[in-house]
């Protein structure tokens, strides 16, 4: 036999290797592999040893694995494209990468880089993922077939966007009751809750409610007007949005000395129900002995947006007890906002009454067709009559013992004036809206709105002040 023949009839049975190196197998590109059951070679063109089966040649490799994913929420109202860094070891050139959804869909990346055998860098536009389709897995695959898979890694989850404007949400006077709200919306549907990054909310009297973003309470008291900024927290699963906010509190001024006020339009004097309007008057030095404003038989409308008492002719006028104004009293003020639209037979309708009826101990005001009263003890002083059938502010104040008419922010000229001093009897009853028995004035209609009682004569600047605090609940 020829020495080729003797090598090629020459049998290999349990070969056992020696070294530590390793034994050098055939290679070959994958155009050159051979078609022998139990072939063992090394490919050269995808660097990987296979073994042939007698119908395929089957890999030797190990699976890729996965340790992270940078981005694990995407942001779906951001646009445009999201990047993704994938972490791990064993990843192969050529490397693929599929995201699947909680369905079972596969998303492949816009772009796939290998940069290394623990990285691979990937992109996708945000728009191709869902809230409802999450989680995602992350799925790398060799060339081998074999893959590595990170469950559950990739979330939507958008922040909640605000729907009410940053800035001012309200402006109120101490003491007045807040109910406001500011609010975001989800576009993933989530759950929106509510918090307060700062701390500024209770310290002006208001609560933030977590679940509907309601901000209600009493503002605190303030020395001026005063700015209180806050910043709230919408939080939709784990996506937050802040915004910054704030409420006015406006300082209540020469109401904080008013030995009674009473104002419909304001829910703390009158919550759209019972007999009686609180005086809400927050005058430290008020008498005890002063009171609610009774509506006896008068009742509470609203018209137009306005809320103010009714009365009728045949009504016995609002009441309350007034103390701290008694005596020989020659300093005081009274100012309401009236409209009156017809006057008793006398043509002289009441505007209000304080003091004893009876011995006539009082002073009050009444509109006649021609002029305005105002008198004490029973000496009148008359000033020029006004419109008085739309809504107006009146003033009826003595300064000094010399008796004043304002309308609005005018100060009225008497036509004549009889001065003198009153001697009031303590904690005498003030009508409002006429004079009632034993002698009535009283119009067919009066409309009455807000009404302070100062034991002393305001300022000019305070009249003004009143008007322009209150003009706007009466549409002027």
């Amino acid at each position: 036999m020829t020495k080729a023949r003797d090598i090629a009839d020459f049998k290999f049975e349990n070969i056992v290797d020696t070294g530590t190196e390793g034994t050098k197998v055939a290679s070959g590109t994958t155009a050159q592999r051979g078609s022998t059951t139990g072939q063992l070679r090394f490919n050269t063109t995808t660097g990987l040893a296979e073994y042939y089966t007698g119908s395929e040649f089957k890999v030797i490799d190990t699976p890729p694995t996965i340790t992270s994913i940078d981005v694990t929420n995407v942001v779906t109202d951001l646009g445009g494209t999201q990047t993704f860094v994938i972490t791990g070891a064993l990843f192969a050139n050529g490397a693929t990468v599929k995201f699947k959804d909680n369905g079972g869909t596969e998303i492949t990346p816009d772009t796939t880089t290998v940069n290394s055998s623990s990285q691979i860098t990937v992109t996708k536009t945000r728009s191709s993922f869902s809230n409802a389709n999450e989680p995602y897995d992350v799925i790398v695959t060799n060339l081998s077939g074999l893959t590595g898979t990170l469950s559950g890694q990739i979330n939507v989850d958008n922040s909640p966007v605000w729907s009410t404007a940053s800035g001012n949400i309200a402006t109120v006077y101490e003491g007045d009751t807040v109910n406001v709200s500011a609010t975001a919306t989800d576009s993933d549907g989530d759950t929106v809750s509510y918090s307060e990054t700062t701390a500024n909310l209770s310290g002006a009297g208001f609560s933030l409610n977590s679940s509907t973003g309601a901000i209600t309470g009493t503002a605190s008291a303030v020395a001026t007007d005063t700015t209180n900024s806050f910043t709230l927290r919408a939080t939709a699963n784990t996506q937050t949005a802040d915004r910054s906010f704030n409420i006015i509190v406006k300082d209540n001024g020469i109401l904080e000395s008013a030995e009674f006020y009473i104002d419909p339009s304001n829910s703390n004097s009158w919550s759209g129900s019972g007999s009686a309007l609180t005086n809400i008057t927050t005058y430290s030095g008020k008498s005890s002995s002063t009171t609610n404003l009774s509506l006896n038989t008068a009742s509470v409308a609203t018209t137009g947006g306005i809320t103010y008492i009714e009365t009728v002719s045949s009504d016995t006028m609002p009441t309350a007890t007034i103390g701290n104004i008694s005596g020989d009293i020659q300093n005081y003020t009274v100012v309401f906002f009236a409209k009156q639209t017809a006057t008793n037979g006398n043509s002289d309708g009441g505007m209000f009454f304080y003091g004893n009826k009876t011995t006539n101990q009082g002073l009050g005001g009444n509109i006649g067709s021609s002029q305005i009263n105002h008198y004490n003890y029973g000496n009148d002083s008359y000033f020029p009559i006004q419109t008085y059938t739309t809504w107006n502010m009146y003033t009826f104040r003595k300064v000094s013992n010399i008796k004043q008419v304002w309308y609005n922010t005018t100060q009225l000229t008497a036509s004549s004036n009889t001065n003198n001093n009153t001697s009031l009897p303590a904690n005498s009853t003030f009508d409002y809206g006429g004079r009632n028995a034993p002698s009535d004035y009283k119009p067919y209609d009066f409309n009455l709105g807000f009404c302070g009682i100062w034991a002393t004569n305001i300022s000019n600047s305070d009249i003004t002040y009143l008007y322009n605090r209150f003009k706007g609940d009466y549409g002027l």
